[in-house]
């Protein structure tokens, strides 16, 4: 998730929580896991690559433990995971607009394919920011508490986020190029047609300079020379 350089930074950096705000952010990280289950439920039934069906089993399920993780970490600092804020509720309302789009709506099948999983890159990439979030405060936090509990929840969950977008993103980008060279023609293309090659001009072949008049003139000399022997 961050990089390494600013993880070491945020060790020398020192933030107090205002607890009451964190229990509304972590109630809206908690509905963007729900909806990333809901999202990836949903796009299984339209994808249809075998490889993209098989990472999005996975991480449908790493997802459901990615809701039960955060659910212990709400308890464990005394909040109620039933709880919505209104963070949270925002959160499934976006959640819900990704849903409604991923209904085919005019689209063909390899489209609605291409936009189940660019709508899962969407979720995640606002996933994968939430729990870099919950390692910055995890670093950061002076209360030993909200370290230890969300340094825990951080450790197990982000390389699997760290999967979850960098792989989608990049398969994603597979996928589109191939739809973009699907069915293109690998003929020549004819649009300039060739330049027809200058037709060569004939050319009378000369002797001496002289053309035919001068050929013509020369005979009757000639002939004058004889007749005069």
């Amino acid at each position: 998730m961050a990089e390494l350089t600013e993880k070491v930074k945020d060790f020398f950096t020192s933030a107090r929580i205002n607890e009451r705000t964190l229990m509304d952010v972590l109630s809206e990280f908690l509905a963007v896991e729900m909806g990333g289950q809901k999202l990836y439920e949903k796009a299984l039934g339209l994808v249809s690559d075998s490889e993209v069906r098989s990472k999005f089993r996975e991480f449908h399920r790493q997802t459901l433990k990615h809701q039960k993780v955060l659910t212990d970490v709400i308890h464990r600092l005394g909040g109620n995971p039933r709880a919505q804020s209104p963070g949270a509720k925002v959160a499934t309302e976006k959640a819900q607009a990704l849903l409604r789009s991923m209904d085919r709506n005019g689209l063909s099948k390899d489209q609605a394919e291409l936009n189940a999983i660019e709508n899962i890159v969407l979720a995640e990439t606002k996933d994968h920011a939430d729990w870099e979030l919950i390692g910055k405060i995890a670093r950061q936090a002076t209360e030993d508490r909200v370290r230890e509990i969300l340094g825990a929840a951080a450790s197990e969950v982000e390389q699997e986020e760290d999967e979850h977008l960098n792989w989608t993103r990049k398969r994603l980008g597979e996928l589109q190029m191939e739809a973009l060279t699907k069915g293109a023609s690998s003929e020549t293309k004819s649009e300039n047609p060739k330049a027809k090659s200058p037709a060569r001009k004939s050319s009378t072949k000369r002797t001496g300079g002289r053309g035919k008049s001068g050929t013509k003139a020369t005979s009757k000399r000639r002939i004058r020379g004889r007749a005069a022997r």
